[in-house]
């Protein structure tokens, strides 16, 4: 079996949409499937074919077609699946799968959740309409992250058959059982973008302040941290917010096993890999119901709440007055919980199964 994915943007900026691909990628490889990864953009060191267009706009990239021509004459292409929708690789791929009667589906990544449509909306509208919704419509499978985003995608694509399986992650990490960090943190790790609920979680850490507790937030420096920068100043915080930029590898392990709560008070998310990450590393996690994650997990030792500034604080608030022990023995439940529902370990079947149902 030979299985392409396409995303425009293979570089850590991608976020979680790189974390999901490559872990996906690395099962498929180990389990003797020919899998490869076709992107505009990525990091040294990566092993995947790129194309053109990482600077262009709408990402456009004129060896795309013709990379793709290349791989199908040489028998290495049976499905091809896409990650995301707003950019021309993805129009592109699925345009030359129909061509070509490949087989191909669609990962959303959860941008076409409601709150994203809110941004920009008339812009997305035209181009949904009048250039991807025919092509994407014939995709063999859409799939869908959360059970939201499936009745979402049904909406906009009545016709087209929907599969959900979660993000997940890998289970493998052997974690100490007791934390007992000298210095305590709330963190946050991902993208500064006003979506991800940043400005209520500084905020909700201000209306508190915490004497024994900094709020550490991580993630690429972009236009965004100056509103956030100004925020804190405004705010007092400066002695008590500290932004670390993008961490990466063994230093990103530590940061999340060392604090002591993880949050993630987003607007719009698909489950968040980041959650998961927090989670496999026995860190207690609050998020929000808009990331999609189950219901289960208030009850698992996270807790789920609005992306609203009194519910985060009262959630924070609870949190910060756990004692070690209670943030330890919420941390492992957490950690049992996501190794169940959202571990390679468990799911990766069900990725062959889609694959191979395809290919019939």
């Amino acid at each position: 079996m030979n299985v392409i994915h396409v995303l425009e943007d293979f570089s850590f900026q991608s976020g979680g949409i790189r974390t999901v691909v490559l872990d996906l990628h690395t099962r498929l490889l180990n389990n003797n499937v020919n899998s490869k990864i076709l992107s505009t953009q990525k990091e040294e060191g990566d092993e995947i074919i790129k194309v053109d267009g990482d600077t262009a706009p709408w990402r456009y990239s004129k060896n795309l077609k013709s990379t793709l021509k290349h791989l199908l004459a040489k028998n290495e292409i049976d499905l091809i699946h896409i990650h995301g929708v707003w950019m021309y690789p993805q129009y592109a791929a699925a345009k030359f799968a129909k061509q070509h009667n490949i087989p191909f589906l669609i990962t959303c990544h959860g941008m076409y959740e409601p709150w994203l449509w809110f941004q920009g909306t008339l812009k997305k509208k035209l181009y949904f309409n009048l250039v991807v919704k025919s092509v994407f419509s014939k995709a063999d499978f859409l799939h869908a992250i959360t059970s939201n985003e499936a009745k979402e995608i049904k909406i906009l694509f009545p016709k087209t058959p929907i599969v959900e399986i979660p993000n997940l992650i890998e289970s493998n990490t052997v974690i100490e059982d007791y934390y007992n960090n000298k210095e305590k943190y709330v963190l946050y790790v991902g993208r500064l973008d006003p979506k991800k609920g940043i400005d209520l979680l500084i905020k909700a850490f201000a209306n508190l302040n915490p004497i024994d507790f900094k709020l550490k937030i991580a993630g690429t420096f972009n236009d965004y941290k100056q509103e956030l920068d100004e925020l804190v100043d405004t705010l007092g915080l400066k002695n008590k917010v500290e932004f670390l930029g993008l961490i990466t590898g063994e230093e990103k392990v530590k940061l999340f096993k060392d604090a002591f709560i993880f949050v993630a008070p987003s607007h719009s998310e698909v489950v968040g890999m980041v959650n998961l990450e927090a989670a496999i590393f026995k860190t207690p996690v609050i998020t929000t119901f808009q990331t999609g994650l189950k219901k289960e997990w208030s009850n698992n030792g996270g807790l789920l709440v609005n992306p609203i500034l009194n519910e985060i604080e009262y959630a924070l608030k609870t949190v910060l007055a756990w004692t070690f022990e209670e943030r330890n023995q919420n941390g492992l439940k957490l950690h049992d919980f996501v190794l169940k529902e959202y571990s390679w370990q468990y799911r990766f079947k069900d990725w062959l199964k889609l694959y191979k149902r395809m290919l019939k």
